[in-house]
């Protein structure tokens, strides 16, 4: 299948889902389903929109309609007759491989560096969502629908920080897409910042829900130095993940602070799935930049050429 082709199936199915999601969501009872399918509709939105926009670079426009399937998804995920549980299980019965299964051959074999590595990271947003939906599916109890109490100063605190820090995050990488030389890696970025503006905007919605006002900010030097650092071409790509993969050696270094304030979250199930889910999505970028720093490390030679002859 060409690039074009799956990118075109991509925006449609994604598009069709996050619709599909949407009418769940209006009729969700569970709070804590609710948090999880909240990031699950906000990341199908996100790659529709990345698909849109690499197709229209490869100068192709979106034609595919959705498949029938997901087409049938919405009116069964909107009826307030269905049970959250027996929506689960359907959903589940039409993704029957495991959330930990190897990207697909379709995608893997693809010769255009940009759109496979584009699609990789994707692939690692889907395998999350299924993962968190089979985990929300197997776990005991009816629906959370009694309001939380108010949000404490602390848990607000901590929001407005994210949201801050998600702002900048995604600003930083958008930065680092543009300057950025590597094919595979450039579209790696382009999924990346696009899942870092994802998260900013979730956790600013949320925030605001719980009767945060914004206030936090990133400082300034803090933001100039890293875009000095990723957004130059003074800088190489080997240099810029080096430096990544020191920071985040391992999933844990970026997942603690965010799995940290789960607890004190207490019946809050909505934002602690919110960031349980974001939590996995922020394993999921730096672990791919750290994949990608080793490829190169193991193979400079390879990408080098690679780079040379425009990613071919």
């Amino acid at each position: 299948m060409t690039p074009q082709a799956l990118l075109d199936e991509l925006q449609a199915a994604e598009e069709a889902g996050a619709e599909a999601l949407g009418l769940w969501i209006a009729t969700c009872e569970d709070r804590r389903l609710r948090g999880g399918l909240r990031v699950i509709r906000a990341r199908d939105l996100a790659h529709a929109r990345i698909a849109r926009r690499r197709l229209a670079v490869l100068g192709a426009a979106g034609a595919h309609e959705a498949p029938r399937q997901v087409q049938s998804l919405r009116g069964l995920l909107g009826a307030a007759d269905v049970s959250n549980r027996s929506k689960l299980a359907i959903l589940l019965s039409r993704f029957p491989a495991r959330a930990d299964d190897a990207l697909p051959e379709s995608v893997a074999s693809l010769d255009d560096d940009e759109t496979r590595a584009l699609l990789e990271a994707v692939h690692d947003d889907d395998r999350a969502s299924l993962r968190w939906l089979r985990e929300a599916s197997d776990e005991p109890g009816g629906p959370t629908a009694a309001a939380p109490g108010p949000a404490t100063p602390a848990v607000l605190r901590f929001l407005d920080a994210l949201r801050a820090a998600e702002v900048a995050s995604a600003e930083v990488f958008g930065a680092w897409r543009l300057a950025c030389t590597l094919p595979g890696l450039r579209g790696g970025l382009d999924t990346i910042t696009e899942r870092e503006a994802t998260h900013a905007a979730l956790v600013a919605e949320r925030f605001a829900e719980l009767g945060g006002v914004a206030r936090a900010r990133v400082d300034d030097g803090v933001v100039a130095r890293a875009h000095d650092r990723f957004g130059t071409s003074a800088c190489s790509d080997e240099q810029k993940l080096a430096v990544v993969a020191a920071r985040y050696p391992d999933d844990a270094a970026v997942t603690a602070p965010l799995l940290g304030v789960l607890d004190p979250l207490g019946d809050d199930g909505e934002t602690r799935e919110m960031l349980r889910l974001i939590a996995a999505g922020e394993a999921a970028t730096f672990a791919w930049l750290r994949s990608y720093h080793r490829a190169i490390a193991a193979r400079p030679r390879e990408v080098s050429l690679r780079v040379l002859d425009g990613g071919r």
